[in-house]
C-alpha cells in the first residue's frame, strides 16, 4: 500500500438507518443491530474493518443511537477505537457523512461504508487505484446477477462512473453501488449544509462528473434492507465473515 497503512485512515460508518422495511422482522432497534446468526449485523461489518487493518472508526448514528453505544462502547473489544457522531435531526446519508467528517476527520482523506451492507473489498488495492486515477472519490462496485432492486452503475472505458440508473430497471447482471467509498476532502465540500441530503441521489451523481472512480470488487455482497435479504444473511454472513 502506497506510503500508508489502513490503520492511518478514519472510517465513517453510516449507521443511522431507521430500518422501516424491516419492522415486521425487527422492530426493537436500529437496523444495524438486526440479529444475524445470533449477533448484531453491525458486528460483522466492524469485524471486517478490524480484520482489514482499520483502527479508527466513527459511527454516524441517529435512531436509537443509545442502543448502538450501549452494545459497542468504545470498540476496544474488537480492536477498534470507536467514536460517535450523533444526529439531532435526520440529515440524510450525505448530511450525516459531512457532519461526522467535520467533527472527527476534517481535512483528511477517509473511507466510508454503509452500515446496512457488507462488500468484501481489498481496501489497500482500492486505495492504490484511487491514487493512480487521481480521483476526487472512489466507489466500490459489486457484481450482482440482478441489478433491478439496487439500481445500476455504468462505467466508462477509463474506469470512471458514467451514470447511475434508478432502481426497478431491467432484470439483468451488472454493477451496483457496493456501499464502500474513499473520499477526498474536496468531495465532501459538495455536500450542502443545513438540510437533509442524500448521498445516493444528490452527491454521487454530481461526483460522477468530477472524477468518481469505480473500483470493481469481485467479493461477496449482501445488504439487509429488506426482510428477504435479512433472512438470507442468517446463513451467508457467518459463513463468509466468520461466526
Amino acid at each position: 500500500m502506497k506510503s500508508a497503512t489502513l490503520a492511518d485512515f478514519p472510517v465513517l460508518v453510516l449507521a443511522g438507518g431507521l430500518g422501516t422495511r424491516l419492522r415486521a422482522e425487527f422492530a426493537d432497534g436500529p437496523k444495524v443491530l438486526a440479529p444475524v446468526g445470533g449477533r448484531p449485523f453491525l458486528s460483522y461489518l466492524l469485524q471486517q474493518l478490524a480484520t482489514s487493518g482499520f483502527r479508527q472508526v466513527t459511527l454516524s448514528v441517529g435512531f436509537r443511537a443509545d442502543q448502538v453505544e450501549q452494545w459497542l462502547g468504545n470498540g476496544s473489544t474488537l480492536g477498534l477505537s470507536v467514536s460517535y457522531s450523533f444526529e439531532d435531526k435526520p440529515m440524510g446519508t450525505a448530511g450525516a457523512l459531512r457532519l461526522a467528517y467535520e467533527r472527527f476527520c476534517a481535512g483528511q482523506r477517509f473511507f466510508a461504508v454503509n452500515g446496512d451492507s457488507i462488500l468484501q473489498v481489498p481496501f489497500d488495492a482500492m486505495y492504490n487505484t484511487h491514487l493512480d486515477h487521481k480521483a476526487s472519490a472512489t466507489i466500490a462496485l459489486a457484481e450482482v446477477t440482478d441489478t433491478s432492486r439496487y439500481g445500476r452503475v455504468e462505467v466508462d472505458e477509463n474506469g470512471f462512473v458514467r451514470d447511475f440508473r434508478e432502481k426497478g430497471g431491467e432484470h439483468a447482471p451488472g454493477l451496483i453501488n457496493g456501499g464502500v467509498y474513499l473520499f477526498e476532502p474536496s468531495a465532501v465540500d459538495l455536500v450542502p449544509t443545513g438540510r437533509e441530503v442524500s448521498l445516493e441521489r444528490e452527491i454521487l451523481p454530481v461526483l460522477g462528473s468530477k472524477g468518481l472512480h469505480a473500483f470493481r470488487s469481485p467479493g461477496y455482497f449482501i445488504d439487509i434492507g429488506v426482510p428477504e435479504d435479512l433472512a438470507r444473511a442468517q446463513t451467508l454472513l457467518p459463513e463468509w465473515v466468520g461466526s
